[in-house]
C-alpha cells in the first residue's frame, strides 16, 4: 500500500487551505465598510478615560 499519492493530495488540499483562508481574512481586514471599525479600534490606546 502506497500512500504517496494520498499525501501529496493532503499537501495540495492544505496549501489550498491556507491561501484561501489567508485571501479571506485579507479580504475581511481591506473591506471598505469595515474602515471604520478598524480605525476606531486603532485609536483605543490612545484615548485616555
Amino acid at each position: 500500500m502506497n500512500l504517496q499519492p494520498y499525501l501529496h493530495d493532503a499537501q495540495i488540499f492544505s496549501l489550498v487551505s491556507v491561501c484561501i483562508t489567508f485571501t479571506g481574512i485579507v479580504v475581511y481586514a481591506l473591506w471598505p465598510s469595515k474602515q471604520s471599525t478598524f480605525d476606531h479600534m486603532s485609536r483605543l490606546p490612545l484615548n485616555e478615560e
